[in-house]
């Protein structure tokens, strides 16, 4: 169960965070259309608002520029940063006290200059005489046409009708590109406010629909004058974009707008009760004002979230039914996933066992992929072990080398300490011996006695010895070897047939056996379908337009649906199969820590012809041989084998050691080699390779083929909260403000109320 989670958890986690990058990626794309060259990462405002009705506004600006070329293909630097305000005699009549400080390089630029094109101006040249400058021009006949501008001097006169655009800029070195350059920026707007008999007001804003910069994320503070408190002042935010308001601790404004795209606007609407210190404004209105404005403001936000409901009712719903349906799936993949690998666990009192596991070895070689997942192939192990059995139940013997070796040796009486011994007196035959393998069906497999009944073979091993024969007819002699096995089954276009009654008889064996039942479909199930859903998601928000609430809600519900798809057991035991894997376990164990016990007899000998073809459907070969040669030192010594295991399935295994350390073929560990060297049943020249399925036999030394993102998760919750807000129902709340309206409280976030505020700012670069 480790092992699953693990794997699931590690995979999940790629594919988490491949799927996190690809929507990010997504999501911010956009932007980057609307950026063009030139754009603001974030901008933070520090605004004071005096008792004299002036605005004195710090900003902190972080700036992105992109390389960019003329019309000739050129890389135009970047040497100029600017932003344009508009005057009126109503709500904004100067600019004055400007500084600039260039805070990536650590510069003030205390120098004002002329305003200078700098297109006319050669980057040495910038450099030089301009760069690390400020200037202010009045440009309302167009940029390309400025005019001397003196602050505190060529203002606008109160509550007058003109109007006039000023361009405050200031010039920085010659630049080809830049991911981040900041500046602060510092100003006081003069006669923002206007003060009424109740109270004194201003919409300030700080861009305007004629700004084509996009910005990531806007953020401000502003103060009110001094004993002003959140109880006495009212304020809104006007913007179409995600945003948040709040309120500090002194009773000012605080709010963060995210996503900026070029054209939009965002006001604040802000008001404060008079006091004495107030009187200093020069824009005076006798009217009181509160009320209306109250009014004006709560049918702004009314039509706004009127227009706004049915879409944020629909998100909501989207989002809801995600996280729902997303939860139960994930809570039904989990619980899935555990259960079935509690259930796939052998619990029973078995630790060790030394006897046959009752089932046969291809049974064998699926149960154990149950309860304890071995290395090697199902396939592969199920004919290796299976073959095995052949030999171990007389039905055929193997051989090493080549048939050419035996020609003209009758092998149906042929003793392998005879064939030994004519090996290892012939260094040539040596060498061949370690090239492939040969199967002799015996006589009894091939008379007219029926095999299952003479040799008591089970329904797969009756259907491997069957497959057998039918290619010894191909092959035309009962002795044949691996290279002769391959060229019968060439062009056999039949073959699959022949292979697929031996799996058939896999299959349905195992069924009888009723060890295992198959439960993966829930785990698979519920995990692919909650992994669809959190994909979903994530799809649906990115193109409603709100692609990090996707991530949000959908991303953690397709990670948790990737991990139950793969982290759950195909099969579970049942009653029987417990019982029955606790033997293979305890034999598997028995046999990988025989070398251990020191009460072994001559009947574990006697077994080991048994213990192979269960190592081989184990997996464990390899292992099981080492274990053999450390406790039985005595299979190393030819003679022994020769007295004591001729007759065993042993003995070419460890018989043929002597040839392998003359005749190095790449064997591993300096084990035992022989038969089952290059281009034996090990090494693809197998039956099941000839037929387009794995190899026949794994393994390679010992015994015959043994197989052995801060900012966008906070505008994705901004999303949420906003569209909560946009779905409540309508309620009366008199003075307030209507249809849930904040009534002035600078809470709740904005809404798409009027532009046209104080400034009207316009940001740029050349």
């Amino acid at each position: 169960m480790a092992k699953r989670f693990i794997r699931a958890g590690i995979i999940s986690a790629i594919a988490t965070l491949v799927m996190a990058v690809f929507f990010v990626t997504l999501t911010w794309a956009p932007n980057h259309v609307y950026e063009s060259d030139l754009s603001y990462r974030t901008l933070d405002y520090d605004v004071t608002a005096d008792t004299s009705g002036d605005l004195t506004v710090t900003q902190h600006i972080d700036v992105k520029m992109l390389e960019r070329t003329d019309g000739d293909d050129n890389v135009k630097p970047w040497k100029q940063l600017y932003q344009q305000y508009t005057l009126r005699g109503s709500n904004l009549t100067d600019i004055t006290d400007i500084s600039v400080t260039n805070v990536t390089d650590g510069i003030n630029y205390a120098q004002q200059t002329e305003p200078k094109y700098p297109d006319d101006v050669s980057d040495s040249e910038w450099d030089s005489d301009y760069a690390n400058r400020w200037y202010i021009a009045d440009v309302t006949a167009g940029a390309s046409q400025p005019k001397p501008y003196t602050p505190g001097k060529d203002g606008l006169a109160i509550n007058s009708d003109a109007t006039k655009t000023i361009e405050i800029g200031w010039n920085i070195p010659a630049t080809r590109k830049a991911d981040s350059m900041k500046f602060d920026v510092t100003f006081v707007m003069h006669d923002v406010m206007t003060q009424w008999n109740d109270v004194a007001d201003f919409q300030w804003e700080p861009f305007g629909k004629s700004n084509p910069v996009p910005i990531g994320t806007v953020t401000g503070t502003v103060h009110f004058p001094e004993g002003i408190t959140k109880d006495d002042s009212w304020a809104w935010l006007h913007t179409e974009r995600t945003s948040e308001t709040s309120r500090t601790a002194d009773g000012g404004l605080r709010f963060t707008a995210y996503n900026i795209h070029s054209g939009d606007y965002l006001d604040v609407v802000a008001a404060y009760a008079s006091t004495p210190t107030s009187t200093g404004i020069s824009r005076v209105r006798k009217a009181d004002r509160l009320a209306a404005l109250k009014r004006s403001e709560a049918e702004q936000e009314r039509q706004w979230q009127e227009g706004q409901r049915t879409a944020a009712r629909a998100r909501l719903a989207l989002w809801i039914a995600t996280v729902v349906i997303g939860v139960a799936l994930c809570a039904w993949g989990l619980y899935a996933s555990i259960t079935s690998n509690k259930r796939s666990k052998y619990r029973g009192p078995i630790e060790y066992w030394r006897d046959q596991p009752g089932i046969s070895p291809a049974s064998a070689a699926r149960l154990i992929d149950v309860v304890d997942k071995t290395s090697g192939t199902q396939s592969n192990r199920e004919l290796t072990a299976t073959l095995l059995s052949l030999a171990v139940k007389k039905a055929l013997a193997i051989y090493p080398g080549s048939s050419d070796l035996y020609r003209g040796i009758d092998m149906s009486r042929a003793t392998p300490v005879e064939l030994s011994h004519m090996i290892a007196a012939d260094p040539g035959r040596q060498r061949a011996a370690l090239s492939t393998s040969t199967i002799v069906l015996l006589p009894v497999a091939i008379d007219a006695v029926p095999n299952r009944e003479q040799l008591g073979l089970s329904d797969s091993e009756d259907a491997l010895l069957n497959l057998l024969t039918v290619i010894s007819h191909r092959v035309g002699c009962p002795v044949f070897d691996f290279n002769q096995m391959r060229l019968a089954c060439k062009g056999w276009e039949d073959g699959y047939i022949e292979l697929g009654k031996f799996t058939t008889a896999c299959d349905i064996e195992y069924v009888r056996l009723d060890a295992s039942r198959s439960r993966g479909w829930q785990w698979i199930l519920a995990g692919v379908l909650a992994a669809v859903v959190g994909f979903g998601a994530m799809i649906a928000n990115l193109i409603i337009g709100y692609g990090m609430v996707g991530l949000i809600t959908g991303l953690p519900v397709f990670a948790v649906g990737l991990f139950c798809s793969m982290s759950g057991a195909m099969h579970e035991l049942t009653a029987t199969g417990q019982e029955i894997a606790g033997r293979c376990l305890g034999l598997k164990r028995y046999m990988q820590d025989f070398s251990n016990f020191t009460d072994r007899g001559a009947a574990d000998l006697a077994m080991w012809d048994w213990y192979m073809v269960y190592a081989a459907a184990f997996g464990i070969s390899e292992r099981v041989m080492r274990e053999l040669a450390k406790a039985y030192p005595q299979v190393s010594d030819p003679d022994w084998l020769d007295s004591n295991a001729s007759d065993s399935m042993v003995y070419w295994t460890y018989r043929s050691h002597t040839w392998h350390d003359r005749y190095d073929y790449g064997h591993e560990s300096g084990g035992p080699g022989g038969p089952w060297g290059p281009g034996g049943p090990g090494n693809g020249g197998g039956l099941a390779g000839q037929f387009g399925a794995t190899p026949l036999f794994g393994g390679t030394s010992y015994a015959p083929g043994f197989s052995d993102l801060g900012s966008q998760l906070s505008s994705g919750f901004a999303d949420i909260t906003s569209t909560i807000h946009a779905a409540a129902p309508s309620y009366d709340s008199g003075d307030s403000g209507g249809f849930g309206g904040s009534g002035g409280s600078f809470s709740g976030g904005g809404f798409g109320g009027s532009s046209g505020g104080s400034g009207g700012g316009s940001f740029g670069g050349r």
